[in-house]
């Protein structure tokens, strides 16, 4: 009767973690500010992944000029050295 009961009560604490986790995720898909939901709106983007583009800058006039125009967006800078 004893291992009933242990099985019983494991079962149950393993539906009671489910159901946290499938409201923790509904709650998160439901936020429209939410991480998870940002994430998915990003997806569709343009401008990342194969898409993306790489300029090659041999001056800081057309850096300024696109600095400036994506204001307000995230910007990623990488200054690559052969040395």
């Amino acid at each position: 009767m004893g291992n009933w009961i242990r099985s019983f009560q494991g079962r149950w604490l393993n539906v009671a973690l489910l159901a946290v986790v499938l409201v923790v995720i509904g709650v998160q898909f439901a936020n429209p500010h939410s991480y998870v939901s940002e994430a998915v709106a990003r997806i569709g983007e343009t401008g990342s992944g194969p898409d993306a583009k790489l300029t090659d800058l041999t001056s800081m006039d057309p850096l300024r000029a696109n600095f400036s125009r994506d204001s307000g967006h995230p910007r990623l800078i990488l200054l690559l050295s052969p040395t």
